[in-house]
């Protein structure tokens, strides 16, 4: 276990381990000028520096040819002390590390390319007492639903495009069919830009009452309008120097978008009832599961409006064209379920897998996700079968049996449904419902028989 210093202690006890001593990132280097700082090059005497003295945190840095290094140090560190915060300085190129540096527990990450200022208030923050608790306590609560899971070749550009735009403040146009987690993106650049550690402020466009979609925006004074009792902070004043997504921008009233754009454009907005001018300084992305150019010919978005808010353009690719998204994702659903839920289970078998992949999944991610609660819910072993999977194929059943005793048993299933329905429709008339099936009635008698249907009358609901 790592030892930890009392909260009464002056200056912060930070450890660098520097994979890479030729790498220097001048805002590291010049926050370093704020703290005690011990440091060392190599994994073990760093695990034994943290065993034996106590720490406030550490900061891991390391070069492009010491990734796997840097990983196998955070690990152990993890292994040690899942508290302690741990802030990763690495390339902006480093995707893959990045991305498994916050998986395997990395509190927080700085790149070149992070203004120094930014830089110092991360460090600053990340190694404020009681930081690594309030994040592994925010993780714990995101992990399921903000986690962009993926390894397919189109998802990792995808990510490599969120970091590359997180760094900067130009504005982002996310589009995607629904389902797909263009919320989840937004989320994902948010966390992975300087603003991180200012709110978030999600406002879905296609549930807020016309002549309530101003307020929300910029907010009211008191008695502005009738039923305005207090005052109200708007999303901008809410976000204050954070991120705004205005999700489904293409279902904003086409009224508004005109004072939606000057308020980006010069950065000047009022609350209704209000003569003071307030500023904007929340970054703004937003999203739409339309074509924002079909949008703007059929005037749902405003042309002005749209050039200003796709300066940079995401588009997420459907489920069905990331095949190689399923499994993991499927994976991350049934742990972060199953934690959730308070069940234990070992995973899918191969086959569900196998079926998961095939499915088109109209619904993206979103579906998959609900399949998967589904089917923990139902479990009642320690695997996930294909059988529970039936949602999304009539098949899944069958998936065990070999070819021919499949199809013999899925004709026999869809006889016996064939034939009761039959018998419901003509109440029961054996004589009327072999005329429509165009078989003699021997041969009807033959086929309940064969099913095991009983041809008995069927009463009709009497209607009022």
């Amino acid at each position: 276990m790592i030892r930890h210093r009392s909260l009464g202690e002056a200056r912060p006890v930070v450890l660098l381990i520097d994979c890479d001593p030729d790498h220097a990132d001048a805002a590291a280097v010049r926050w370093c000028g704020q703290v005690e700082m011990r440091t060392v090059s190599d994994t073990e005497t760093a695990l034994t520096e943290l065993r034996t003295r106590p720490h406030d945190g550490v900061l891991l840095r390391c070069g492009s040819r010491d990734e796997s290094k840097a990983l196998d140090v955070l690990q152990r560190i993890r292994a040690l002390d899942s508290r302690i915060p741990v802030v990763l300085v690495a390339a902006p190129q480093s995707t893959d590390l990045i991305f498994q540096a916050g998986r395997l527990g990395a509190t927080d990450l700085v790149t070149s390319t992070t203004p120094p200022a930014a830089t110092v208030e991360q460090l600053a923050t990340a190694f404020t007492p009681g930081a690594a608790e309030r994040r592994q306590a925010l993780a714990r609560k995101e992990a399921a639903p903000w986690e962009f899971i993926g390894d397919c070749s189109a998802t990792r550009t995808l990510l490599k495009d969120a970091l590359t735009v997180a760094q900067v403040d130009s504005s982002v146009l996310i589009t995607g069919e629904h389902g797909t987690g263009k919320e989840i993106l937004a989320r994902f650049i948010h966390r992975h830009s300087p603003r991180c550690n200012e709110p978030f402020v999600p406002v879905n466009c296609a549930g807020i009452p016309e002549g309530l979609f101003e307020s929300e925006l910029f907010g009211h004074e008191k008695g502005a309008f009738t039923g305005a009792g207090a005052i109200h902070r708007g999303s901008f004043e809410l976000a204050g120097k954070g991120t705004i997504l205005l999700d489904e921008i293409t279902e904003m009233p086409f009224g508004l978008q005109a004072k939606l754009l000057r308020a980006l454009q010069s950065g000047e907005y009022s609350r209704i009832g209000s003569e003071r001018t307030q500023w904007a300084e929340a970054r703004v992305i937003c999203s739409t599961n339309r074509d924002p150019l079909k949008a703007v010919a059929d005037h749902r978005l405003r042309e002005d409006l749209y050039y200003r808010i796709n300066v940079v353009h995401l588009h997420i690719p459907p489920l069905r064209e990331r095949r190689d998204d399923v499994s993991a994702q499927a994976r991350h659903f049934v742990e972060a379920k199953c934690r959730e839920l308070g069940k234990k289970l070992v995973g899918l078998s191969p086959e569900a897998e196998a079926l998961l992949t095939a499915h088109d999944w109209p619904g993206n991610t979103r579906e998959l996700e609900n399949l998967i609660e589904r089917a923990i819910v139902f479990c009642k072993g320690p695997v996930i079968g294909p059988e529970l999977l039936t949602p999304i194929a009539e098949g899944a059943a069958f998936l065990a049996l070999p070819w021919e005793e499949a199809r013999d048993l899925a004709m026999r299933r869809f006889e016996r449904s064939y034939l009761t329905a039959l018998l419901q429709v003509y109440s029961g008339s054996v004589s009327r419902a072999s005329r429509v099936m165009g078989v003699s009635r021997q041969a009807f008698y033959k086929a309940l028989e064969r099913t095991g249907v009983t041809a008995r009358p069927f009463r009709r609901r009497r209607t009022h």
